[in-house]
């Protein structure tokens, strides 16, 4: 997500979320093993996406960005989670530059890990009601089900149909973004209307990033901050732009049919928005993030 075009409100915001993302786990541990285990990937500069969707979603609705910090740090501590988790039932031994948790620490640590960001995200976002927690226990099933999908999938190796793909999508990737930019307004209690129509902008979003990021990993580029995803065919993994030559598209043209995947999930997106008086605020983040330039230019 560019930050240049989020508020100054909600970069206020965001920044507290970076100083207190370790701070925040205010619990003390016996084991010091866990204790490094767990702050392993939050000392990890990410891209903050989630809770940068947080904050743009309060922020159009007329709330205030700074309400939700800790909301937000909620979030991407269940986010970090499912990292941790993924890492350990894909193998992998890399996350963001650094060795993965389980790599480092050793797989038990990094399940306890995990499991202890889950609780202390529960913890923090109690404070915001019933509702909230309620919602983001259905985006945590929501991903362990498109996880289980995922590999279950890839343990089969048979060819990923363009159906299961979005399904997958949807839990794995979505359920936490639409989370992510409508949980302010479940908050708030906002109305039916206007939660509704930012949970399924929130969806057409997850599904875009998502389709963002498989294209960015097939093309390879370190420009943009991916390693190649050379395994992705390989080992089954969910990637559409894998989905599209699975159907007979040739490389390029699966890739560019992926990039107009994309773009149409964003104006899905806009327009569930379209009434919200902030619009042209959202529009301007979507439009520097989801460039359809930026991506061909390293075809």
């Amino acid at each position: 997500m560019n930050m240049l075009h989020i508020s100054e409100n909600s970069m206020v915001a965001l920044q507290e979320v970076k100083n207190d993302l370790s701070g925040k786990f205010y619990w003390k541990f016996s084991s010091p093993n866990l204790e490094k285990s767990t702050f392993h990937l939050l000392n990890v500069n990410g891209k903050l996406l989630r809770p940068t969707l947080v904050f743009v979603g309060a922020e159009s609705v007329g709330l205030n960005s700074i309400k939700f910090v800790n909301l937000a740090i909620a979030i991407e501590y269940l986010h970090i989670s499912s990292l941790i988790h993924d890492d350990i039932i894909d193998k992998d031994d890399m996350r963001r530059g650094v060795e993965t948790v389980h790599h480092k620490y050793g797989v038990e640590n990094a399940i306890l890990a995990g499991d202890a960001l889950i609780a202390r995200a529960v913890a923090l976002s109690s404070v915001y009601g019933e509702s909230v927690v309620k919602r983001i226990a259905e985006a945590a099933f929501l991903m362990c089900d498109g996880e289980s999908m995922d590999f279950c999938t890839q343990r089969k190796r048979v060819s990923m149909s363009l159906k299961n793909y979005m399904e997958i999508a949807r839990k794995k990737t979505a359920s936490l973004i639409s989370t992510s930019i409508s949980i302010a307004a479940i908050s708030e209690k906002m109305g039916d209307e206007t939660i509704a129509g930012l949970s399924k902008a929130g969806e057409h979003l997850g599904i875009a990033f998502q389709v963002r990021d498989d294209v960015i990993n097939s093309i390879g580029s370190f420009e943009l901050g991916k390693r190649p995803g050379k395994d992705d065919k390989k080992y089954n993994r969910p990637n559409i732009v894998s989905v599209f030559e699975y159907e007979g598209d040739g490389r390029k043209e699966a890739i560019e049919r992926s990039i107009k995947m994309m773009s149409q999930n964003v104006s899905d997106a806009i327009q569930e928005l379209s009434a919200f008086e902030k619009i042209n605020y959202i529009k301007k983040i979507l439009a520097a993030y989801f460039s359809e330039e930026d991506l061909r230019k390293y075809l």
